[in-house]
């Protein structure tokens, strides 16, 4: 199966079924008028100021530079390929990341199906023992006048009985740039693997960004799985987690930040395919001016997958009476031997805890800060590496 293969049965299959309706649950709050009727040009430039971005955290770990969807560099190291030679090597569970087997689910995620439509290559990761840290970085780096547009794939094979970390940085380089991409990782964990995947977007305010994230696991493996919205400008993740091993437990975090008239919007699903699973989902936002978030969340425990444990809490603070969110967390369970909740709040700011710092002789912004920290810290103070913690903080700091 060859990557021209994929581009042309996706395409065939996008233009067969277009882009959802809003009736459609799943996109419902995410209005796609404005995208449809925007043109965009290929990106026939991939430089950056590597100097620039090598200084944004100390982090000495192999790393993977893709820009304008473009492959840059990357070390060498045998556990690192390019998805066209894998995918000439017959992988079946490769090629069945690429493949629309499952129309009706494919025709909910048009953004899948569109990536698969239009990319050209990919990276292929082998974590194990050996190779247990990497950094890629994807990023856009616009100097057209014209919207352009970028495809990545990333395919991660976690080796079983490994523990590892990967960070990704998505980067929009210039604040003011147009510019649309479109993102896929597809993880697959071995039998008792553990794997740490931290996502941290900071994107141009006039930028388009889908995200699809996939994770299949193993028994007795484990996945965390952290998306940090820093800065975006209309933005859709989804994520699809399929435990399917006894034994498999997952953790499912984001923090969002939410300013101007940002849109971002969050879709998780968590499927428990098999019996003695747990999975965990918590979200957490700050929605100031007209900025407006979607979070729609939903574990699925078919018939027979008994002894399942799992909790989905979505948690919003508005800081201005035009920020908008939409949250919707759902349970579909068909089995009785389950323990799962599913809850959402929307408020302000304590006015009691801001009035008591303020008491205390703390000035109302300083005051604000301290109850902003305390809500973001549950979610940020677990992020894996010391170093990208503190960048994070810095940066919500200053946004906040």
């Amino acid at each position: 199966m060859s990557i021209s293969n994929i581009n042309q049965e996706a395409l065939e299959f996008f233009n067969k079924n277009g882009f959802p309706h809003q009736k459609n649950e799943f996109w419902r709050h995410t209005n796609l008028k404005k995208f449809q009727s925007l043109k965009f040009s290929k990106s026939n430039s991939f430089d950056y100021p590597k100097a620039d971005i090598d200084n944004f955290y100390s982090l000495d770990i192999p790393t993977i530079t893709i820009v304008n969807g473009k492959i840059i560099s990357s070390p060498k190291s045998k556990e690192i390929d390019l998805l066209s030679n894998k995918l000439q090597d017959c992988s079946n569970i490769i090629y069945d990341s690429f493949s629309i087997q499952d129309s009706e689910s494919a025709a909910n995620n048009p953004f899948l199906v569109l990536n698969a439509a239009y990319f050209s290559d990919g990276i292929y990761l082998k974590m194990n023992q050996n190779f247990d840290n990497v950094l890629i970085r994807i990023i856009s780096n616009s100097s057209s006048k014209k919207i352009e547009s970028s495809y990545s794939r990333i395919y991660i094979d976690v080796d079983k009985n490994s523990d590892s970390k990967i960070f990704l940085h998505h980067i929009g380089l210039k604040q003011d740039a147009s510019y649309y991409k479109n993102n896929v990782l597809s993880v697959n964990t071995n039998q008792n693997s553990n794997v740490s995947i931290l996502n941290i977007h900071e994107e141009s305010s006039k930028s388009y960004s889908m995200n699809n994230i996939i994770l299949n696991q193993s028994r007795d493996s484990n996945i965390k799985q952290s998306s940090i919205y820093l800065s975006s400008g209309f933005m859709r993740t989804d994520i699809k987690n399929n435990l399917n091993g006894k034994g498999s437990s997952s953790l499912i975090d984001g923090l969002f930040l939410g300013k101007d008239n940002q849109f971002i919007d969050n879709n998780i699903i968590i499927n428990h395919n098999i019996e003695k699973t747990y999975s965990k989902v918590l979200y957490k936002g700050i929605l100031d001016d007209r900025s407006h978030a979607v979070f729609n969340g939903l574990v699925n425990v078919p018939f027979k997958s008994k002894e399942i444990n799992s909790d989905q809490k979505n948690h919003n603070i508005l800081l201005s009476k035009s920020a908008k969110i939409n949250s919707n967390p759902k349970l579909k369970i068909s089995c009785d031997d389950v323990k799962c909740s599913h809850g959402s709040t929307i408020g302000n700011l304590d006015s009691d805890a801001l009035f008591y710092l303020r008491s205390r002789g703390i000035d109302l912004i300083k005051s604000k800060k301290i109850l902003l920290n305390s809500f973001i810290n549950e979610i940020v103070d677990n992020i894996p590496f010391d170093s990208i913690s503190h960048y994070i903080k810095s940066r919500i700091d200053a946004l906040t």
